[in-house]
């Protein structure tokens, strides 16, 4: 099944790093000003989604003039534009999905934003936010991570308490251990080898790996 890029129309820190995540075949959905960013690592979006409040006449004539998809609405409305994408995504049927630009000057947006992984784990959708060198999923049972030894790994418990966290192959090791919710035990832990697996029990975990 195709992958899905959804660009949001907030910070992208590192230009060149998006760029590797993406493949020829990826499905490229921009959410309003988002696709400025498709602009400057010069990719075609598949779709433009939202109410252009954020794309100058120019930028939207230019998209015209390239024949590219559009789903325009109407500036006020319930959803964000952000929400619209990724809807649109889920509607079409695409499971695995990497989000770019979520984060910016707007924190109500970044916050529902990162929110929105709770609904998308639900439906077994496999997100993952990019965000410079880090990258940003949401677990309820288990997830073996790929880096390299010495980078940092981050887990937070999300809405509620995490049961029964383990860890393998982190620094500072967790063997059953219950993580509460708004406390910071799982900040900052260090990758001993080049992969490393977390689990818990019940709850959920924000896991936030740093390419260093």
């Amino acid at each position: 099944m195709k992958r899905a890029i959804i660009f949001y129309n907030g910070n992208l820190s590192d230009f060149r790093n998006a760029k590797q995540y993406i493949k020829k075949t990826d499905y490229i959905i921009c959410a309003d000003g988002g696709a400025k960013h498709a602009l400057e690592l010069s990719i075609k979006p598949d779709i433009i989604i939202g109410d252009f409040d954020s794309l100058s006449k120019q930028e939207q004539k230019k998209f015209s003039e390239e024949q590219i998809a559009y789903v325009k609405y109407k500036t006020e409305k319930d959803e964000t534009d952000s929400e619209l994408a990724l809807q649109y995504a889920l509607d079409k049927g695409f499971k695995t999905i990497f989000l770019f630009g979520i984060l910016g000057s707007r924190i109500d947006h970044m916050l529902t934003n990162i929110f929105a992984l709770d609904y998308l784990l639900s439906v077994k959708a496999a997100v993952t936010i990019i965000e410079g060198n880090q990258e940003i999923r949401l677990i309820r049972n288990k997830i073996k991570l790929q880096g390299k030894k010495g980078d940092l790994v981050s887990i937070i418990p999300f809405k509620s308490d995490a049961k029964k966290v383990t860890t393998k192959n982190l620094k500072y090791p967790l063997k059953n251990a219950d993580l509460k919710f708004g406390y910071s035990r799982g900040i900052s832990n260090v990758l001993e080898k080049d992969t490393a697996e977390i689990s818990l029990a019940s709850g959920s975990l924000l896991v936030i790996h740093t390419n260093v």
